[in-house]
């Protein structure tokens, strides 16, 4: 069995792979039977699986320590040649478009995923590798910044990442004190912050307009495979959460601001809902033991999967200096094994995020094994859904985490992923806005981000603390960063994760086979129709956000 440390990584040649892709274009355009294209398919999926995965190690191993000078320099120089490589790709899927057995094709391949190649292949235009080198350098130099900052802050020295433990803490002086230091963080690396912000947005709506676009917007929507839903679909949606969901998220802070006598709130309370936090009991090892029973009980692929991945060294969950903050999965298909990354500080977040990624995980490895997921995988939205549904799924088995704070947990996890969605909302907005708005000035976005907190966010005041105060909160969402558009993704899932959540307090087997149903579609449809396919709601329907609501407020007793 492969570990994920013993796995060699060796740097791809640039001229290499842009003549091997070349070749793989060539043999397509000549194949001279679907036979004949389909081998040819087989050999490209398996040099691409071959080449990402090895992509990925030299990701991976850069963010478990951003201060290694070899995994620096690698990423820096993947950064430089992904561009032109995304356009060789973008050449190739044009052969699946245009060829003559194209109507074969389709008997074999998801009409979505002829979608999704159209779309990548007009977000790849080679006009545009000039800005995306540049895009890709921005996007790293933010990477290295955050990941650098070390806070003094009682009596230890932590990354951005690992101070988060305290922001959940019962003593609120400790979280003023702790949110004042994130936010001095911040504060004090202002300008590059808003440097690197301000040249992205510009680099993005240059690629945009070179293409013949207005702005970045339409090639954004292209380059997150929006296939089934609209700018004015979102609006809508937006529109929703501030009819329904902000008056709900407001309630919920309103019972736990009685309940502990806060009286005004301030963003340092945002994450505490109980007297007591719910941490999670004990060590790291026996929280991983604790995992592998739980999803060994919960299905014999849950456990099978987790229990591999274990044995083959598939998780780095400890936060430390230099590890870049934040969580995610990533896909090794040469090897067929998922890895997650994350960064445990001791809080209920770290469960959270076993179970959030290893969804994730699931999906991955499920779609391994369907033909057509390395030309076109699932949207994102998709797979949020499979990520935050998998929290709410562990539920009957979550006591093993928490014990007697079980009750505890659950309110603030489901008060947590109601309040997350109108924050969510916010992100995208002020995304959709900047992008809308190129040349506005630092000054004017954040003042942007000010207002639309007010707005959605009517039950807290970010008064006196440091960069957040000034609108600055969104600089330690990465995701603007370096995703644009990518967190309305977060929201929808979110939207139907908490559907998910009440079908399985009603039965939850059915609710569970209904999950795996619609992981085991994979990319094979647009978020819209899995929706349709397994009787779920769409986020953008007014009735669903009623239903929603009367659901949460039932299982929260407001």
């Amino acid at each position: 069995m492969v570990k994920i440390s013993e796995i060699v990584y060796k740097r791809p040649n640039k001229d290499e792979l842009l003549n091997k892709l070349a070749d793989f274009k060539r043999r397509f355009e000549q194949a001279e039977s679907v036979e004949e294209f389909y081998s040819v398919h087989e050999e490209y999926k398996k040099f691409d699986e071959e080449v990402g995965t090895n992509i990925r190690i030299a990701f991976i191993r850069f963010t478990q320590d951003t201060r290694s000078e070899f995994y620096a320099a690698e990423q820096d120089y993947l950064d430089e040649i992904s561009p032109e490589i995304a356009v060789a790709n973008a050449e190739i899927a044009k052969c699946y478009l245009t060829t003559p057995f194209r109507k074969q094709l389709e008997q074999r391949f998801p009409n979505v995923m002829f979608v999704n190649l159209q779309m990548a292949v007009d977000a790849a235009d080679p006009r545009i590798v000039p800005e995306q080198i540049e895009e890709n350098k921005l996007t790293t130099q933010y990477s290295k910044l955050l990941s650098g900052i070390v806070i003094d802050f009682n009596g230890e020295r932590l990354p951005m990442s690992g101070i988060s433990k305290y922001f959940t803490v019962a003593d609120r002086d400790l979280r003023r004190r702790a949110y004042t230091a994130w936010g001095q963080a911040i504060e004090d690396n202002k300008e590059e912050l808003d440097d690197i912000y301000d040249k992205l947005v510009k680099v993005r709506t240059a690629m945009g307009r070179k293409l013949g676009y207005e702005g970045y917007s339409p090639l954004g929507y292209l380059r997150m495979q929006r296939n089934c839903y609209t700018k004015e679909d979102i609006a809508k949606f937006r529109a929703n959460v501030l009819k329904y969901l902000v008056p709900l998220a407001s309630k919920i802070r309103a019972k736990v601001g009685r309940e502990l006598n806060l009286g005004q709130q301030y963003l340092y309370d945002d994450n505490v809902y109980t007297a007591v936090e719910p941490k999670p009991i004990g060590t790291p090892d026996e929280m991983f033991a604790a995992a592998s029973r739980m999803y060994n009980a919960m299905s014999p692929e849950t456990g099978k999967l987790f229990d591999q991945m274990v044995a083959s060294e598939c998780f780095d969950v400890m936060s430390r200096e230099g590890k870049e903050g934040g969580g995610y999965c990533e896909g090794l298909p040469a090897y067929k094994l998922p890895f997650i990354f994350s960064n445990w500080n001791g809080s209920a977040g770290d469960v959270d995020v076993l179970t959030h990624e290893f969804g994730h995980a699931l999906e991955f490895y499920k779609s391994f094994f369907i033909d057509s997921e390395f030309l076109s995988g699932v949207s994102m939205e998709t797979a949020e859904v499979h990520s935050m549904s998998m929290e709410f799924l562990a539920y009957p088995w979550i006591d093993l985490f928490f014990g007697d704070r079980t009750p505890e947990y659950k309110f603030t996890h489901i008060g947590g992923a109601v309040t997350f969605i109108p924050y969510g909302t916010i992100v995208d907005c002020f995304q959709q806005t900047c992008y809308d708005h190129p040349d506005m000035t630092p000054a004017e976005r954040n003042a942007l981000y000010n207002r639309l907190e007010k707005q959605f966010l009517p039950h807290m005041t970010t008064e006196g603390l440091p960069a957040f105060c000034d609108g600055r909160r969104w600089q330690r969402q990465a995701h603007i960063y370096q995703s644009p558009f990518y967190y309305i993704d977060y929201c929808f899932a979110q939207f139907t994760a908490l559907q998910f959540l009440a079908l399985s307090q009603q039965d939850y087997k059915s609710t569970f086979d209904k999950y795996i149903k619609f992981l085991d579609y994979g990319g094979t449809k647009t978020f819209t129709e899995l929706l349709d396919a397994c009787g779920l709601m769409s986020p953008f329907e007014e009735e669903s956000f009623r239903l929603v609501v009367a659901s949460c407020e039932k299982i929260l007793n407001l």
